[in-house]
């Protein structure tokens, strides 16, 4: 499918040693390397390195790409000091990013345009850890207390000295870490900065992000062409961020001996490794018509981005030059050029020899025929950005054309005898001149673990240069209704959808006590829900309930997963293999049948932070923990070899049963290894990635794969939601905003309702065009109809739900699946029991549905299974598909009495009981709402599919 050409009309960066565009591209130029050995106060860095590359939690490298201190302007983004001072140096940077990218063209808060239809998307596998905020590990000083006092060195304190001790780390633990921020109810997502960032444009587009690994800068590319392409949005605020640097990053990539000890030299004999940069780029994108109509400035010209997975294969961090080949012949096919036409080649070369090599080989394949094309590498000059990495070089790519200059490749000296270059159109950039002939065209190419590969063509802007025809533009066709073939989840209490619906039915609640095998909640518990929020609250939780999925175990034989692997990964990992087995098993694919695997995507909802990163982080987090303890203990009178023998003995305490850290454990916790995993398991050759827009990420994923099904860009989608986080940190956490149910009852719309209660579980289906179902005899579950999208916008405060954005949600899926709202007769709400989100979910319900003639029915899980937050989604989707095929409106276990704050005025019914669902003459249609932090806010209708 060709692709409309599209315009770059505003760019943001800050990036190691330059903090905006113009400090980038002048850093080129002169040849500046941002590579170094770390030091500084971020961090210790002494206490992670060794020069043994077998060392244990240690890293044989320190070489690295910091982007230094942001001067970040309070004013300008409208936020308090004290809240400025909180937030994540990731956070700043992809506000600072986007606000250049924004403003740089002509889109100030103050200026008029059309702002609902502006979405905002970036790539991210999370914000990493910053020095003083210890996401994870800090919450866990009550372990590490117990595991003290638990040595034989604390027993022979006296009982002053070990009070004394206690007290004094606890104090100097909590003095070290700056205070609690509500944002830190992120978690470390991304989203909720997008949200921020359209609070203050008061953007109403979707927003979200994707994590296709180092890849995630194109890929969330390409996802925003597509919705500028399908006119779902008009213009796109695009980009990707990396983690923050920490020891944690540079352990796991030094475990995979991935690292260079002295530099990086792409493509170079010399190279031995990469170093690790980090840094945020964003980019301001619309239609190319639209831009030239509309008198924005612009900077180049994307004429086709593509991306595909490698399927089955070697190891998780493996690659192969297939997968490389086939991404680059996408884009080239989108793009519709010749391929003689491009001369220039951003490779996406780390300077890790046998990746580097795949690569190049792969490009050559797809480059077959073109004329002379040179090869440079970004990441001499900036490290190995990882998820930001291509968007970095879209940057360097898009300079150089509009300068007519190409940077050379100052690193290169003699040819690695791995990079093949005999034969093929390529050579090593040395010269700044482009050639002469023709238009100026780049390609620019990125690779990810888990097999993912994308590629992209860019071109230089001519004003005057000649244009395809203007076709006139008919009438957008009705969407095509998309076919849910295939379902299949796990959710506490329900192994399967059939024991979930029961379970809805009757009001059989999953939420217990957590059970002490799970974290030791006997630690953290006071039972207290804090009046004031102080660095005391870090360590406590009030509400010790939750609703949790029963682990089996993981046949990982029958998935290909290597036994070292096993108990490295991720429950959220092990439950999307086993329930999208179950999912396509359930639509009737497997050995004798398959999906068209070559066009078949993978999306999956997920987050960062996940139960085996909290693991990791605290083994590499001993060494902080130790040196409080070891100051202490001297202090207090403890001998030197004393102090020694406590740290050792701690650690053994303290760690536990934890694996040790070796190269299976970074795939093990990365963000995109759901997708990735699923399709290496599969053998699915579409792309695969992971989505997260906070709460609402399930029906995010679904809306990707709606739109991808849609354009044609893949036959069938592997789509879904996976939450499996209720650890210790994310409980405190949760509590310390004030979100759980002290009570231990999630009850929506109730005027009882005081919070929910943790949740976790895992929903995955099986997509394909209503079209292609019926050709191929699918049984057919439902039809999605229709979706919508928005962001609240301006508002009082990203944690704060807004009626108006639901419902503009609403009014969009309906919109979509050209339905009247006296055709919905159930919606199954989110209903988070929080009543900051149920009064302005139920206001949104009111105005869209509310209706006192055959009112609409509400539902709501939560109070049954807890609040699954990524998967909540997927949860509310299949108990709707179920209603719609057992013809049966579902109850809701709630509060006796409804929440007097909203006016009800009998326009929507909450059933106690299930009731029968009569035909009103059309087909029966449900709906699913979902909302999240930063303002998110998803809907989809559901139809039941007439035979």
């Amino acid at each position: 499918m060709r692709q409309d050409p599209i315009a770059i009309i505003g760019m943001g960066c800050v990036l190691p040693d330059a903090p905006d565009v113009p400090s980038f591209w002048r850093n080129l130029q002169s040849g500046h390397v941002a590579v170094r050995k770390l030091a500084g106060a971020r961090w210790d860095w002494s206490q992670y390195g060794s020069e043994d590359p077998g060392a244990a939690n240690r890293t044989y490298s320190l070489m690295g790409a910091p982007a230094g201190d942001l001067r970040f302007d309070w004013k300008k983004f409208k936020l308090p000091p004290i809240e400025t001072r909180l937030l994540h140096t990731i956070e700043m940077m992809v506000m600072e990013a986007a606000y250049q990218a924004l403003v740089g063209a002509g889109y100030t808060p103050e200026r008029t345009f059309a702002r609902d239809r502006v979405a905002v998307v970036a790539g991210s596998s999370g914000m990493g850890r910053k020095s003083n905020q210890g996401f994870n590990f800090k919450w866990r000083l009550p372990e590490m207390l117990l595991a003290a006092q638990q040595t034989g060195v604390w027993r022979e304190l006296s009982s002053a000295q070990a009070a004394e001790v206690a007290a004094t780390v606890q104090k100097d633990f909590i003095q070290r870490y700056i205070e609690q921020s509500d944002d830190w109810a992120f978690w470390g997502f991304m989203s909720p900065v997008l949200g921020r960032i359209c609070s203050l444009f008061d953007l109403q587009g979707p927003h979200f992000c994707v994590d296709a690994h180092a890849a995630s800068g194109l890929a969330a590319m390409e996802v925003a062409v597509q919705g500028l392409m399908s006119g779902e949005w008009d213009m796109a605020l695009v980009g990707a961020a990396s983690p923050a640097l920490s020891p944690m990053e540079y352990v796991l990539h030094s475990k995979l001996r991935r690292l260079s000890p002295n530099g990086v030299f792409p493509l170079d004999a010399r190279a031995n490794g990469t170093a690790l940069g980090e840094g945020a780029v964003m980019l301001l994108i619309k239609r190319l018509e639209a831009a030239e109509r509309e008198g924005d400035p612009i900077y180049a010209v994307l004429r086709g981005v593509g991306g595909v997975s490698r399927g089955s294969g070697p190891v998780m961090t493996a690659t192969d030059p297939q997968v490389h080949q086939r991404a680059a012949a996408e884009a080239l096919a989108r793009a519709g050029v010749e391929l003689a036409s491009i001369s220039y080649l951003e490779t996406g070369a780390t300077g890790v020899p046998g990746w580097d090599a795949h690569i190049v080989s792969g490009l050559a394949g797809a480059y077959q025929g073109a004329r002379q094309v040179s090869l440079g590498a970004v990441a001499e000059s900036v490290g190995d950005l990882q998820t930001t990495s291509s968007l970095a070089a879209m940057l360097k790519v898009i300079h150089s054309l509009r300068s007519r200059t190409l940077i050379p490749q100052r690193s290169f000296q003699e040819r690695h005898p791995e990079i093949p270059l005999e034969g093929t159109p390529f050579r090593i950039q040395a010269e700044p001149s482009w050639p002469e002939q023709g238009p100026l065209r780049a390609g620019i190419h990125a690779a990810g673990f888990g097999g993912v590969a994308y590629h992209a063509v860019l071109e230089a802007y001519a004003p005057e240069g000649p244009r395809p025809p203007v076709q006139a533009v008919a009438p957008r066709p009705p969407p095509e209704p998309i076919a849910i073939v295939g379902l299949a989840c796990r959710y506490p209490g329900a192994s399967n959808a059939e024991a979930l619906w029961e379970n809805g039915l009757h009001g059989r609640s999953s939420v217990a006590d957590i059970p002490e095998k799970r974290w030791p909640v006997s630690l953290y518990h006071d039972g207290k829900r804090p009046a004031t929020r102080g660095k005391e609250a870090f360590f406590r939780v009030y509400a010790p309930k939750s609703a949790l999925v029963e682990d089996t175990p993981f046949p990982f034989k029958e998935f290909g997963v290597p036994p070292a692997a096993v108990a490295q990964m991720d429950p959220s990992q092990r439950w999307c293999l086993e329930v999208a087995r179950e999912a396509l098993g359930d639509a009737g694919y497997g050995s004798q049948r398959t999906l068209p695997l070559e066009r078949t995507a993978v999306i999956v909802a997920t987050t960062p932070g996940n139960h085996q990163e909290v693991m990791v982080e605290a083994q590499l987090a001993y060494p902080e923990f130790a040196e409080v303890y070891r100051q202490a203990l001297l202090s207090s009178g403890v001998p030197v070899a004393q102090v020694e023998r406590f740290i050792v003995e701690a650690r053994r305490l303290f760690q536990g049963q934890s694996p040790p850290i070796m190269s299976e454990t970074l795939p093990g916790l990365l963000n995109s290894a759901p997708a990735t995993r699923l399709a290496r398991a599969l053998n699915a050759r579409g792309p695969a990635f992971t989505v997260e827009s906070a709460c609402a990420s399930t029906l995010a994923a679904l809306s990707l794969s709606i739109q991808g099904l849609r354009d044609g860009r893949w036959d069938a989608a592997l789509a879904g939601g996976v939450w499996s986080q209720i650890t210790a940190p994310y409980c405190v956490n949760m509590c310390f905003v004030g979100a759980v149910s002290p009570t231990g009852e999630t009850r929506p719309f109730s005027k009882d309702a005081d919070g929910f209660v943790h949740g976790e579980g895992c929903g995955m289906f099986v997509l394909k065009r209503l079209s292609d179902a019926r050709r191929d005899g699918d049984r057919i579950h439902a039809v999605i109809a229709g979706m919508g999208a928005s962001t609240d916008g301006r508002g009082k405060s990203i944690f704060a739900s807004q009626e108006r954005g639901q419902e503009l949600a609403m009014q969009r899926a309906l919109a979509d699946s050209r339905a009247e709202p006296g055709s919905i007769q159930y919606v199954e709400a989110h209903g988070s029991g929080m009543p900051e989100g149920d009064i302005p979910e139920a206001g949104a319900l009111l105005k869209v549905y509310g209706r006192k003639d055959n009112p609409v029915a509400v539902g709501a899980l939560k109070p049954l299974i807890g609040h699954s937050y990524i998967a909540s989604g997927a949860a509310g989707i299949i108990r709707a598909v179920l209603a719609l095929q057992r013809r049966t409106l579902p109850p809701i276990f709630t509060g006796p009495t409804l929440n007097p704050n909203i006016p009800w005025n009998d326009q929507l019914v909450f059933h106690r009981e299930p009731r029968g669902w009569p035909s009103s003459g059309g087909p029966r249609r449900a709906a699913v709402n979902a909302y999240g932090f930063g303002g998110t806010n998803y809907h989809v209708v559901l139809e039941e599919c007439a035979e």
